[in-house]
């Protein structure tokens, strides 16, 4: 294939967009990091809040701190590689961006197919626009293993839509050892598994469901190590015993209340009865705004869409479940950003004549929140 070829594909396309994404992103981290701290360095901004416990978990391999174990292990892994690889001339953080780059080059290439699929050639990229504009994307940029995850779980969820369920067991195998919401990916692709068969529990149970057996291995090995170098196979959920960051992490099935807990603490700041400050924006409202987008969108592809969309609707209420069982909704935002279920359901939404007109609108109204979180996630301001 030819240079000028590949450029025509979802992968060439993808690459040019990645680039100057890129280069936007690190342009703007690297002005406010200079204007704010000096910053000589043009990715040092990429380094705040869980970076931390990512250099931990490079530089001690889970021995020296026992928290680190909620870190799951290959976004660290490929980071430590790249810097091996280069004989250690690259350091950390620049084998990060290298892991990332490549990340969101695939991220948005499998945002190209499954546009085309879900839309047409017309509309696929809007389904980019809306991801790199939602507000939580700049989490693809940083040092953070969202645009791993997500690479791993779009291109996952592309091979059950094409129905090669090898490849998807292998790639949901690896996703294992990146975060534990890939138990929700390895959800959507079995529902995806069920719909291939009409839904019907007889065909269902075939051989090929067997290459949903792969999926653990990535967890397993993970709970192996684990158990060889800390005697603890779940020490991965232990570890948020073994720090006082997390004690707002409290597991509770009663994710009604815990709802209803954040909108009355929303309310009571309303009405002056508590400080509105970044608490209340970044843990409560903007979470809240997010779980209940993901809500609406999720019940619109139920029951308007049907079809295709029903695992996606499904994927996107079990997603609110999973993100609110800690009796918190802190980082709801930032967890949903991989929710393709949203930025499906919003563009079905506005189809028809003033679509393009009310997707900028909200691509715009998105990237400036991301802007706001971004500056304040380099001003060591917890932004999610």
């Amino acid at each position: 294939m030819s240079v000028r070829n590949f450029f025509k594909t979802d992968f060439g396309i993808a690459l040019i967009i990645t680039v100057v994404w890129k280069i936007v992103m690190l342009l703007i981290g690297y002005l406010i990091d200079s204007s704010m701290h000096g910053a000589t360095n043009i990715i040092s901004h990429t380094a705040g809040w869980d970076s931390g416990w990512y250099m931990t978990v490079i530089n001690g391999r889970y021995l020296t701190n026992a928290a680190s174990a909620a870190f799951y292990p290959l976004f660290p892994l490929l980071v430590s590689t790249v810097h091996f690889l280069s004989f250690n001339t690259i350091d950390i953080l620049t084998a990060g961006q290298i892991v990332n780059t490549i990340s969101v080059w695939f991220v948005i290439a499998a945002l190209l197919a499954l546009g085309r699929n879900f839309f047409g050639d017309k509309n696929r990229f809007w389904l980019v626009a809306l991801v790199l504009c939602a507000p939580a994307a700049f989490f693809m940029h940083v040092f953070y293993s969202e645009a791993l995850f997500m690479a791993l779980s779009f291109w996952a969820y592309i091979f059950a839509l094409r129905r090669n369920w090898l490849y998807m067991g292998i790639l949901l195998a690896v996703l294992t050892s990146v975060r534990l919401p890939s138990i929700l990916i390895i959800g959507l692709c079995g529902l995806e598994f069920m719909r291939a068969y009409d839904w019907n529990i007889k065909k269902i149970f075939n051989k090929k469901i067997l290459y949903f057996l792969l999926a653990p291995i990535g967890f397993i090995a993970y709970g192996l190590y684990l158990l060889k170098t800390r005697g603890d196979f779940w020490a991965m959920f232990h570890a948020y015993q073994a720090t006082t960051d997390w004690v707002y992490q409290v597991f509770d099935v009663n994710i009604i209340k815990t709802i209803l807990r954040v909108i009355y603490q929303i309310l009571r700041a309303c009405l002056g009865l508590r400080p509105f400050n970044n608490d209340i924006l970044i843990n409560h409202i903007l979470p809240i705004i997010s779980l209940f987008i993901l809500g609406i969108s999720s019940l619109y592809l139920l029951i308007k869409q049907k079809g295709k969309s029903i695992p996606l609707g499904i994927f996107g209420l079990a997603s609110i479940i999973m993100f609110t069982l800690n009796s918190n909704v802190v980082s709801a935002h930032r967890y949903i950003l991989p929710c393709l279920t949203i930025y499906i359901a919003l563009i079905y939404l506005t189809k028809g004549k003033y679509q393009q007109i009310i997707l900028t609108c909200l691509c715009t109204a998105g990237a400036i929140t991301q802007l706001l979180l971004f500056n304040l996630f380099i001003l060591n301001i917890f932004a999610g």
